[in-house]
């Protein structure tokens, strides 16, 4: 019985090539400002300031972040035309989601003869299923602009409709330290004043 040769993929993602970490990083750049868009729309939905709306919305995960803007528009938005819009605009921004976790969550390697680029996509939801595909620099920028389009068609349904969240007006307080010890010296010295 004769034994099949194996491929030894290249699993080291510093050895893979310039052109193709700069389309992975645009990826991610795309995914990032299309975010941050929807952390946006909550804040102008809300009428609260850009600071506001970051202390709000920063620890929230992207798929919270779109329930809790379908559940404000619903129960603001001006009328069903417009609840409509933005459902249809979340639902882009998350199919464009769903392309960047495959693209981010997923191991590339190389294969050692060819040089080709391959995913190594797997999924664990009820049974494992995996799968090696080819992928190059160009499906990756190709994948960035039509998360970031997504984005920009949301931004510029916001800027239609003025659901920007507002300037602040009001400085920005530093930080407190807010441990227990920083709370008893502060308690200590408005009691002694």
């Amino acid at each position: 019985m004769s034994k099949l040769p194996s491929v030894v993929y290249d699993f080291d993602p510093r050895n893979l090539p310039a052109e193709f970490l700069r389309a992975v990083g645009l990826v991610v750049a795309a995914s990032s400002q299309t975010e941050k868009i929807v952390q946006e729309l909550i804040g102008g939905i809300l009428q609260i300031d850009e600071a506001e709306t970051q202390a709000l919305t920063l620890q929230m995960s992207a798929p919270l972040r779109h329930h809790v803007a379908r559940a404000l528009m619903e129960l603001n938005g001006a009328n069903s035309i417009v609840v409509d819009q933005v459902d249809e605009l979340l639902e882009m921004i998350a199919q464009a989601n769903e392309r960047r976790n495959i693209i981010v969550h997923n191991s590339f390697c190389i294969h050692p003869d060819t040089g080709e680029i391959y995913t190594l996509r797997a999924a664990a939801r009820g049974s494992l299923q995996m799968s090696l595909q080819t992928v190059t620099a160009q499906q990756l920028e190709s994948e960035a602009g039509k998360i970031y389009e997504a984005g920009i068609e949301l931004m510029r349904f916001m800027v239609v409709f003025g659901v920007l969240p507002g300037r602040r007006t009001r400085p920005i307080r530093e930080p407190l330290k807010r441990s227990k010890k920083d709370r008893e010296a502060r308690k200590t010295l408005r009691t002694q004043q």
